[in-house]
């Protein structure tokens, strides 16, 4: 499985390329996944809509069978890394890493 945090470099090129641009669609859920969970585990206020936007045309091409197990695992793999960092350091590195994608 892809490491959302190895993913997020997409970020700067998704952003502004339009709706599913030439991500690859389960990798960007993943992220997705990884991203959603870590808003609500660390209560930030904002979330980029353009990376909601792509997310959703990603995953209406993927349709749920694939869609659903890649954004769970994306939340998964937060919350392993919150279990091995601790919730406040993952929460802080994800702020300090990707303040266009949550804040």
């Amino acid at each position: 499985m892809t490491d959302p945090c190895r993913l997020l470099f997409l970020l700067p090129f998704v952003l502004g390329n339009g709706p599913a641009g030439a991500v690859e669609c389960t990798d960007f859920l993943r992220m997705h996944g990884f991203l959603r969970r870590t808003q609500a585990a660390c209560a930030f206020e904002r979330f980029n809509p353009e990376i909601v936007d792509t997310a959703r045309h990603c995953y209406e091409r993927l349709g749920e069978g694939v869609g659903e197990p890649a954004i769970r695992g994306g939340a998964e793999q937060f919350e392993r890394m919150a279990s091995l960092r601790g919730k406040h350091a993952a929460c802080a590195e994800v702020e300090r890493r990707f303040p266009m994608a949550v804040r």
